[in-house]
């Protein structure tokens, strides 16, 4: 099991505990250490403008400080009473083996927020792992909250899609090969696939604080790391209600901008901005541009995107398309139906689809919704991964057999099951179940030998 943990957290302290600037504390703001209930210790802050009507939350990642807003500071001061803090096992404030949860971040922030702004309206704006708790905040429907920027937010997607796109990052850069992400990936899985049989769970070493001494060594980014994998954020995604802007670099090699997408998808007033030539730390690698963004998402009065799409129901197109021993081919738009049979790299995007069937092929999926009269989909010995979707089917939504599935962002809804799975293996991001079965979210990893959801 500590071999699987520390596999884990490996990957997260590594590229999520990217600290944007190190040393200087961001110039012209008040500093100052108070005492906080949550933690019982000391949290560390950094003000600005302290006299404006409106103020501004800033939260950093795993491994960060306040000197990660060292140039967002001083250009929301223009504006706004800013308040950054460093989180409790990180920066200024104190350290120690704690419960360094985005849930219990969270409750600080709430703290803060009614320390430093009282009868004023505020903003937050939350980067990588700051971006969790941010969400985690909003979600708890705080008092004059008005609006949030998440920026690259770690922690969103299931672990094991995480650490999958993390260790195939981390071997192409090591190599500079792209196709070693795919060596990566399948190795990682296989680890992260052993997690669901262990005897303990990598959750129950946080919740005590002997496993949190023993197995971690105390350490702030490995508990906040872990933490942060634990967490699910389902209910957060669809109920905060407040204009949310998501900002995503489009060379982010640490989280992958698939979860930016199904942020936007599932949020119910969100929209996603891409920074281009910007890594994990936009406001770092285009600051004038990330700073522009921010400010004109906050000063904004109406809401930005209006609310989340219903499902589409079934195309009205009656085209069918097909694919057989091929590769690299698109479908968008309507379809009666879709059948692959030994095809490698399809993707899917922007369609409805009445069936899909998928035999011993690979698919990417994006933004489709499948309307099936029996089942929607049904894959067999195949690779399919779904970005954001809803699926449909008089009996199951989805029938998969010798398949692996990662569904992100996908609503699922059957007259019988949602899923029907034999010798399958299927992760959920972010997701949907609805039948007479079972109905409700769903973040979790299952490997399925006969079995219904």
């Amino acid at each position: 099991m500590r071999n699987a943990v520390q596999f884990i957290l490996c990957l997260m302290s590594l590229l999520w505990g990217y600290s944007a600037w190190g040393g200087e504390s961001p110039s012209g703001g008040f500093e100052e250490c108070i005492s906080e209930p949550v933690f019982e210790g000391r949290v560390c802050t950094v003000q600005a403008n302290r006299k404006a009507r409106t103020g501004v939350i800033l939260i950093h990642g795993l491994g960060g400080s306040v000197d990660d807003w060292k140039n967002t500071i001083p250009e929301l001061a223009r504006d706004f009473h800013v308040l950054a803090f460093d989180l409790p096992g990180f920066g200024k404030s104190d350290k120690g083996s704690k419960r360094y949860s985005p849930t219990m971040y969270a409750r600080l922030a709430h703290f803060l927020a009614d320390h430093y702004f009282r009868d004023k309206s505020y903003h937050i704006v939350g980067h990588s792992m700051g971006g969790a708790v941010a969400l985690r905040f909003a979600a708890q429907r705080p008092l004059r909250f008005q609006r949030m920027v998440l920026l690259d937010v770690a922690g969103i997607l299931h672990p094991q899609v995480i650490s999958q796109f993390q260790a195939g990052s981390m071997l192409a850069r090591a190599s500079g090969v792209k196709q070693t992400r795919g060596i990566a990936e399948r190795v990682s899985g296989r680890i992260l696939e052993q997690m669901d049989k262990l005897p303990v769970l990598p959750t129950d070493i946080v919740n005590t604080a002997l496993g949190r001494d023993v197995v971690l060594q105390g350490g702030p980014e490995k508990i906040a790391a872990l933490e942060l994998a634990a967490e699910d954020f389902s209910y957060a995604v669809s109920s905060v209600r407040e204009p949310t802007l998501v900002m995503w670099g489009d060379n982010d090699l640490t989280v992958p901008l698939r979860t930016g997408r199904v942020l936007a998808a599932r949020m119910p007033h969100a929209r996603l901005e891409i920074v281009p030539d910007a890594g994990h730390v936009p406001m770092q690698d285009q600051a004038a541009l990330s700073n522009a963004l921010i400010r004109k998402h906050l000063l904004a009065k109406e809401p930005d995107a209006a609310e989340a799409p219903q499902p589409a129901g079934r195309p009205e197109s009656e085209r069918v398309g097909t694919c057989s021993g091929e590769s690299g081919l698109e479908f968008t738009g309507d379809y009666r139906s879709i059948e692959l049979r030994d095809c490698s790299n399809i993707v899917i995007r922007n369609a409805r689809v009445g069936r899909l069937r998928v035999h011993d092929s690979s698919a990417t999926l994006f933004d489709t919704d499948i309307a099936g009269k029996e089942e929607g989909l049904y894959a067999y010995n195949s690779d399919i991964t779904i970005t954001n979707g809803d699926i449909s089917g008089a009996t199951s939504a989805i029938k998969a057999e010798y398949s692996r599935l990662d569904l992100a962002g996908v609503h699922l809804s059957g007259g019988q099951d949602s899923v029907q799975a034999m010798n399958s293996k299927i992760v959920f991001s972010i997701s949907r179940l609805r039948s007479p079965r079972l109905e409700g979210n769903i973040h979790a990893y299952h490997s399925m030998t006969n079995e219904a959801l």
